[in-house]
């Protein structure tokens, strides 16, 4: 099973995200549903034993308390000369990244090379398909907050389509 550790994405912003879509209606773009945004906290491995994950994560419960989120723009990404995703960046406050590292430690999982940088997919595409876009830049300020009140454990389910997500675990802050 292809699993990830991540923090869901309120209603609120999900309703935040698919106002923002109405702003790009013909970009040729697969704009993410809201069961599927996330933010990811450790990228995607294959686990055979999510009960034994369920074990290592237990003691972070209710640790942290709730992290505040805030994301202050939206752009083409990961970087503007080979963009594949529209996604909405900020700052990663420091209990989220106390978080990803307790998860990091708990799991055995080696630290990112890079800092961690807080984004939110919300459209993915083909690489090879933006030189046919119209538009080519996307620097769009937004003032999106969120209060992450818990941290999952999620699965990808991989098809023609894109991924789809499903969260395995809830875990309180």
């Amino acid at each position: 099973m292809r699993i990830f550790m991540a923090l869901p994405i309120s209603e609120q912003l999900q309703k935040n995200v698919m106002k923002y879509r109405e702003f790009y209606p013909d970009l040729p773009v697969r704009w993410l549903e809201g069961k599927n945004l996330h933010i990811t906290l450790i990228p995607p491995w294959e686990e055979k034993n999510i009960e034994e994950i369920e074990k290592k994560l237990k003691p972070l419960e209710n640790k942290s308390g709730e992290i505040e989120i805030k994301f202050n723009n939206v752009s083409f990404g990961p970087n503007r000369y080979n963009p594949r995703l529209v996604w909405a960046t900020g700052e990663a406050s420091r209990k989220i990244i106390e978080l990803k590292k307790s998860l990091e430690e708990v799991l055995n999982k080696p630290a990112e090379r890079n800092n961690f940088l807080l984004h939110l997919t919300i459209a993915r595409f083909r690489p090879e398909d933006f030189i046919n876009f119209t538009i080519k830049q996307i620097i769009d300020e937004v003032a999106w907050k969120e209060i992450a009140k818990e941290f999952v454990i999620m699965c990808s389910h991989l098809s023609r389509a894109g991924a789809n997500y499903e969260i395995l675990r809830k875990f309180k802050l």
